[in-house]
């Protein structure tokens, strides 16, 4: 299919595997970022009640979907052992040691397109997490400065490419990426929240709902804007929130409608398939409304978004960064 002249696409300038390369490189950075942010909630949270157990930890795992793989390296969810999995670990795929050790590997092959200060501090940030067993995960003080330290990072990475990157197709592609990723990750705590940590019924309408949808709205740094809309809250406009919101820069369909954004900038026309895609959920998450979503049910809601974006994920593979397939080859 054309799209277009070889000077509106940089056919010869980003090919399949450095667009991919600098997919991955902001999703792998986003990635940590968030795990460190819902690490941060979590702990706060487990002040909060003053306990320590499955029902509590055992949904830090399940929002990668990970159980079967941390339970070939620990015994039960425990704090420790989760916090472990989630951060130092790395047979872990999704922990933070992992995604930085991904994104400086990948930074590595980039040298030509990222500049010296975006490389640098990818160098750094990797090099935070120290070797730690399971059996001596710091205390929280230490968790919240190390998750902070994460955070901060990503947004140094994140503002030094912003500046400095020239406006063309590799910039669009970590755009993209840091895009998709966020919406993953933000449907995932979504879905975890609601289905695993309100399993009694008894809980629902309580301060006990109130404290764990704050901690929701505090790990994609919501909860200020949130309060600065509502005084109280409410499950119904958590949801509106989180999911529909045009403004807010974590919500779903702000995600998901800036990486339709993204594709039109790289393709420069409307009729790609991830973009016809991405056009399509971003439509659909329009006409639904939260309370048909609370009615029909946020779980079962949520898992057809997540087929529709792992789709997404995989038309941006085969359009964009497998040469055998790829519209730019």
């Amino acid at each position: 299919m054309d799209y277009g002249s070889a000077e509106q696409i940089g056919v010869f300038f980003m090919l399949g595997r450095v667009a991919d390369n600098i997919y991955w490189l902001s999703r792998n950075i986003e990635r940590a970022s968030n795990t460190a942010r819902f690490v941060e909630a979590s702990c706060y949270l487990n002040l909060d009640f003053q306990i320590d157990n499955r029902e509590q930890w055992t949904p830090l795992i399940e929002i990668n979907e990970d159980m079967d793989a941390f339970s070939a390296y620990y015994d039960e969810p425990s704090r420790d052992h989760v916090l472990h999995w989630l951060i130092y670990n790395e047979e872990s795929p999704n922990s933070i040691r992992s995604c930085l050790h991904r994104a400086r590997m990948i930074a590595s092959t980039l040298r030509e397109v990222l500049s010296i200060e975006v490389f640098q501090q990818i160098s750094n940030v990797s090099q935070l997490i120290p070797e730690v067993t399971h059996h001596a995960v710091p205390p929280h003080h230490v968790i919240f400065s190390l998750c902070e330290q994460i955070k901060k990072a990503d947004m140094l990475i994140t503002g030094i490419m912003s500046k400095n990157m020239e406006r063309g197709i590799g910039y669009n592609f970590w755009r993209l990426g840091e895009y998709l990723e966020r919406a993953d990750k933000t449907s995932r705590l979504l879905n975890v929240n609601y289905f695993y940590l309100l399993p009694d019924v008894v809980d629902v309408g309580t301060s006990v709902e109130d404290v764990q949808w704050s901690a929701l709205l505090q790990s994609i740094d919501a909860r200020e804007t949130y309060y600065r809309r509502y005084s109280i809250i409410d499950a119904e406009h958590v949801i509106e929130m989180i999911i529909h919101d045009s403004r807010f820069p974590r919500a779903i369909f702000f995600c998901l409608s800036s990486a339709k954004r993204c594709v039109l900038e790289i393709t420069g026309t409307t009729i790609s398939q991830p973009y016809l895609e991405l056009d399509q959920l971003c439509s659909e998450l329009v006409e639904v409304k939260s309370a048909d979503i609370i009615e029909t049910g946020l779980h079962e809601f949520i898992d057809k978004l997540q087929i529709k974006m792992n789709a997404i994920n995989l038309s941006i593979y085969t359009s964009f960064c497998d040469v055998r397939t790829s519209s730019f080859t």
